[in-house]
This record gives C-alpha cells, structure tokens and sequence, in this order.
C-alpha cells in the first residue's frame, strides 16, 4: 500500500491550529472551485492566497449538480467543467501545488458522486499521494459514509463534519477515527452565499459545537465583510469566506479592464492580495 502523504503524527491541519493558538490568531480559510477559469490560474491563485494570509484552503472539485452552494458558486463549477476540471484534475492541481507547499492544509469540497465513480480506496489513496488533507462532502451524511470513512482513515485524511442548525448532534458528530480536523459551523440555514447570521446566531452556534466536540470550530456559510469576519474571529477558532471573496474578484475579471481582467496578471494578483489582506487585518486586530 502506497505511504500516506499525510499521517496521524504529521496532519497540516492540527499543525496549523497548535502554531495559531500559540500566535493568539483565529484562522483564516478561504475557498477556490479548480480550473476556474484553468488549471494554471489556479495553481498561480492558491499560492497568492497563501502569500496573502491564508490559513487553509479549500478546492472545490467542480461538479455538474452542486445542490448545496448558490449562484456564484454554482457560476464556478460551470466555468470549472468548462475548463475541463474534475476530481482526477483536482487532484493533479493539489499535487502540482505541493511540490512548492508542504505545509498549507488543503481540503477538499464537493460532492458524494464523483467520489464514488471513482470508488473510495482509490480516491484515498490518490488524495493522500496528492497532499490533500481533508476532505468536505456536503451531501454526505456521516450516518452513511462508513466505507469512505475507512478509507480515508487508512491513508490519514480527515473528513470534516458540518453542524448546521437543522442537524442534531449524532449526525456531525462520530468516534471514526477518519472524523476531524475542525467542526464546519453553519449559523443559518441556506446555501452557500446566502443570508448572514447575526453575531448573537453565530456565538449561539459556535457554543452549541462546543458542548458536543473538542474539535476547533470553524464558521463559515453568510460571512461576507472584513468586519464580519473579524467579529466571528472573536467567537470561533476560524473564519470560511468564500462566496464575498469569489464575487468581489469575478466582479474585477469583469470589469473591462485589460490588466485587471486577466486571471493570471500581476494587476489581478495584487488586488487578490489587497482584499485577503483587508480580511486578514481585521481578524488580526479582533484577536489582539
């Protein structure tokens, strides 16, 4: 059996919340659909996030149905497929991103169906060689993914559990081993860029996580300002932004403008950079 390239003693994610609670820092994560708009731009995006001060990142392998995210991230599965982006793409983007970073934890996002066609041992097995780190199926209920489990938990990749206010206790919670990383808190109900929770919701749900895991909790769902995101950094191990993120930069790529159009330029890079940063500050701040 092929070496797991992540393992209990060596987990990018547990490394990256011991090295931020030493800092007094909350995380900050953010999240990017593969190909969107080319396996190239992607890879040159996932490095600048991390240059920008990003925690984690989560790749979204595109899909034809995403039945749990809204309309911008429905737009960036459309142009992911487009490209010619799929779970085996994804993974080769992961790799190819881990020949330069070993240590920003990447975790997938996406859904129940490609990871079957492909059979869960080798999507294990695939996923542990490319670095990937954990994993977020979100129409897959852990009451019913004892196989994938196992799998995952032979090469050492986590399966994040989500806890949303519909769900009750037993069903984001679990003793499988292959169960962790962090707790994936959805404060409102709804799709992926849908409505905010306001703070109270959020610190309501983010105690409700507490008193049933010792999982770093993680926000995410409606966060869509600096000031928002510095506020859930009070309450919460982490902060997920991904769809305001996604909108403020398709809105640039839009724009007209030559330089900023351009997915792969320095003028779209650096106002990448300015807008995780705007973020990053002002979660830096909250904490301190």
């Amino acid at each position: 059996m092929m070496q797991a390239a992540t393992t209990p003693d060596t987990r990018r994610i547990d490394v990256m919340f011991q090295r931020l609670k030493r800092e007094g820092r909350p995380a900050f994560v953010t999240y990017t659909v593969a190909s969107d708009p080319s396996f190239e731009a992607s890879l040159v995006l996932m490095h600048r996030f991390v240059a920008s001060g990003i925690d984690l990142i989560e790749i979204g392998h595109p899909f034809s149905d995403p039945i749990l995210d809204g309309a911008t991230i429905q737009k960036a599965n459309i142009r992911g497929l487009a490209a010619g982006g799929n779970l085996t793409r994804t993974l080769e983007l992961c790799a190819a991103f881990r020949q330069t970073d070993t240590t920003t934890p990447l975790v997938l996002m996406g859904y129940a169906n490609p990871l079957a066609v492909m059979g869960y041992e080798r999507f294990a097995e695939r996923a542990a060689a490319a670095g990937v780190d954990g994993l977020i199926a979100g129409d897959f209920p852990l009451r019913e993914a004892n196989a994938l489990l196992d799998a995952l938990a032979e090469q050492g990749i986590f399966m994040i559990p989500m806890a949303a206010p519909t769900l009750e206790a037993k069903d984001f919670t679990s003793d499988h081993p292959a169960v962790g990383g962090f707790l994936y808190c959805i404060p409102v109900v709804g799709p992926t860029g849908g409505p905010s929770a306001s703070i109270d919701a959020i610190a309501q749900g983010v105690a409700r996580c507490r008193e049933v895991s010792t999982l770093p909790v993680m926000v995410g769902f409606g966060v869509k300002t600096p000031k928002m995101a510095a506020d859930v950094g009070q309450v919460a191990d982490g902060v997920i932004v991904a769809t305001a993120l996604i909108d403020t930069f398709q809105a640039v790529l839009d724009c007209g403008d030559k330089d900023l159009g351009d997915k792969d330029g320095d003028a779209f890079l650096d106002y990448v950079a300015e807008q995780i940063s705007l973020y990053r500050t002002a979660i830096d701040a909250s904490s301190k």
